[in-house]
């Protein structure tokens, strides 16, 4: 008896102690509301009065986005209050009258470089400076930098991702891989070479490496039957060092042949594709390899004939690329090859990415999927899905809004009014 008296005191003081279950105390209530918010980090509320939080589906109409720090914490329906959601301190922003999406994204672009570019460190850091601002403007949160002389590209990364310099996120290749070249003290002449190059790059903070597997768009040999510039073992060489650092290879491509001779070492995208046969194009669906079109460089082509400065050879040698070019880029979509938007902004100008956008669906490609591909597509490209491309919860904040539906009128693209970046605002109009 003694015994179960002492069973029942224990008993009856654990009673006492416990907190009601029918009612949650203050202290409580905090520390519920602690494990909703992290109170170090701002909460913003954007109602919004279109959504495209996943571009290739249907929009939605007045969510608001919950944006906790540098990342979306949730999507709601209808248009919610910081009183609603218990976030009294919460600051609310207005895009009610908006379209609203993703950041957009631009995978073939040169921050660096401008039409009349000089390749001296202090220019190109300026340049890169305006162009970064100038690209995150116009809607544009992330970019792949697919080409720049020296490491002022990789200093630019740095300063935006510190918060010094304005611009969108930068994932960079550096210097261009070339046969033979030996700019900047870089060099792709032999499997040695070409293995050592691609260290260095990779040493050097590239997020991407790229080669050029056929001469440049501004080179006769370009042309349609233009042979590969690499041997083997050379592509093998870079493409190997790549692998082993899990670095991805982009493959700048005019030529019929040359694509389809470097999709053989497994790179990740085929930059312009300009003669691109369907064997080719098959390869890249079968592989899963991206197609960067960079079909913005047709206004830059068009332009230079209209004004009558080409002529002779490579007046005949553009005629062929702006005939045939947007023929590979539908067959390629019809095929159902994955496609990344990328408007070679450096040789045409920056904070028209747009473009880019704008002539897909000159050709044909219906707004929706043209979105789609400067967002989703990008992202995967990227190997980023997980963060970006999307407004979901637990992705970047990476939001615009235009004065405009693009889906049914694409050039309301070029509207844009608002933009931020890992839920910080750059532009509000």
């Amino acid at each position: 008896m003694r015994h179960l008296s002492a069973i029942l005191v224990i008993l009856m003081g654990l009673v006492l102690s416990a907190p009601l279950s029918y009612g949650a105390s203050d202290d409580t209530k905090k520390e519920q509301k602690s494990e909703q918010a992290d109170d170090s980090k701002p909460i913003l509320l954007l109602q919004v009065g279109e959504l495209l939080a996943v571009p290739g589906q249907a929009p939605l109409t007045q969510q608001t986005i919950v944006v906790e720090g540098d990342k979306i914490k949730a999507v709601h329906a209808g248009y919610q209050t910081p009183e609603d959601l218990d976030f009294p301190d919460a600051r609310l922003i207005d895009l009610k009258d908006k379209f609203v999406m993703p950041g957009l994204m631009d995978l073939h672009v040169h921050l660096t470089m401008t039409k009349d570019h000089d390749s001296k460190a202090d220019d190109m850091a300026l340049v890169g400076v305006v162009n970064a601002r100038k690209t995150l403007m116009a809607g544009y949160t992330t970019v792949r930098d697919i080409g720049a002389w020296g490491n002022t590209i990789f200093k630019l990364r740095k300063k935006v991702q510190a918060g010094e310099i304005d611009g969108p996120r930068i994932f960079a290749a550096g210097q261009i891989i070339g046969v033979g070249s030996k700019d900047g003290g870089l060099e792709c002449n032999g499997p040695e070479s070409c293995r050592r190059t691609t260290r260095d790059l990779i040493k050097a903070g590239a997020d991407w490496i790229k080669i050029y597997s056929s001469c440049s768009g501004s080179q006769l040999c370009s042309n349609e039957n233009g042979a590969p510039v690499f041997f083997a073992d050379e592509i093998e060489a870079v493409t190997q060092v790549a692998a082993k650092y899990g670095v991805k290879v982009a493959a700048h491509s005019h030529p019929r042949n040359s694509a389809l001779f470097v999709l053989k070492y497994g790179v990740s995208s085929i930059e312009h594709g300009s003669f691109m046969d369907d064997k080719a194009l098959r390869a890249m669906k079968k592989q899963g390899t991206y197609f960067v079109p960079t079909v913005s460089v047709h206004d830059m082509l068009e332009k230079l004939k209209a004004d009558g400065k080409v002529e002779g050879k490579m007046l005949a040698h553009n005629d062929a690329f702006l005939a045939q070019h947007p023929d590979t880029i539908l067959r390629a979509y019809k095929m159902g090859v994955q496609i990344a938007t990328g408007s070679d902004a450096g040789v045409v100008p920056h904070g028209k990415n747009y473009r880019e956008i704008e002539r897909f669906v000159a050709l044909g490609i219906p707004a929706a999927q043209a979105l789609k591909m400067a967002t989703v597509n990008g992202a995967d490209l990227l190997g980023r899905s997980d963060e970006l491309g999307t407004l979901e919860q637990g992705k970047y904040a990476d939001i615009i809004a235009l004065d405009g539906n693009p889906l049914t009128q694409i050039e309301n693209i070029e509207k844009v009014v608002f933009v931020m970046k890992s839920g910080k605002v750059f532009r509000r109009e």
